[in-house]
């Protein structure tokens, strides 16, 4: 379980920390913190993440090289569509809660194949239907939108499910009102490597 004290960086400091690492990845300027040997021993007696990212499943993004970070700096949950059921709201409450990360990200991105399957009418077999409902009211909520559907969708879908997190009863709400901890949703450009944060 992490400690919460008053050393832990706010919310805003930790938005600021990744967009710089996120620039640095950009610019290929890559530090790669923490992935050391006395880090792993360090880490091995406990986590403190600075941040909570939900993202896609997608093998193009990956969080922590994403935003130039280091073992034990990203609670990272993943899921195609990076939408959230029980499972993935009981992570992402475990660590705000236990681990008092200050920040949620929900990560969309460019060219979302999950986003795409649905967006296209394909048919989604076994447990991969799961998924459509959230992505299907994204789309919907952007349709009449100038641009690209899937982009569009995508980025529509990480501001639904950021307000979902945010008003998740008891526990993320409880800490969202009492502001200690900020729910963000962005997006990932798969070609240029930059993340945005939307609607901050």
């Amino acid at each position: 379980m992490g400690q919460e004290n008053s050393t832990r960086p706010t919310a805003e400091d930790v938005l600021k920390t990744l967009k710089e690492g996120n620039l640095r990845f950009v610019n290929g300027n890559l530090e790669h913190p923490n992935h050391c040997e006395e880090s792993r021993q360090i880490l091995a007696l406990g986590q403190e993440p600075i941040a909570t990212v939900l993202t896609c499943a997608d093998s193009r993004v990956p969080p922590v090289d994403i935003f130039d970070q280091g073992l034990g700096h990203l609670f990272v949950v993943r899921v195609a569509g990076n939408i959230i059921g029980d499972h993935s709201l009981g992570s992402i409450e475990y660590a705000v809660k236990h681990l008092h990360t200050p920040l949620v990200i929900v990560m969309g991105h460019t060219s979302c194949g999950a986003v795409s399957a649905v967006a296209s009418g394909a048919a989604l077999e076994g447990h991969i239907a799961t998924l459509g409902p959230a992505i299907q009211t994204a789309i919907k909520s952007v349709e009449e939108t100038s641009g690209d559907l899937v982009n569009n969708a995508s980025k529509e879908l990480a501001r639904q499910i950021a307000k979902k997190i945010a008003e998740s009863e008891p526990i993320v709400a409880d800490l969202v009102k009492a502001g200690k901890v900020k729910v963000v949703p962005a997006f990932y450009d798969l070609h240029t490597g930059k993340v945005i944060f939307l609607d901050t």
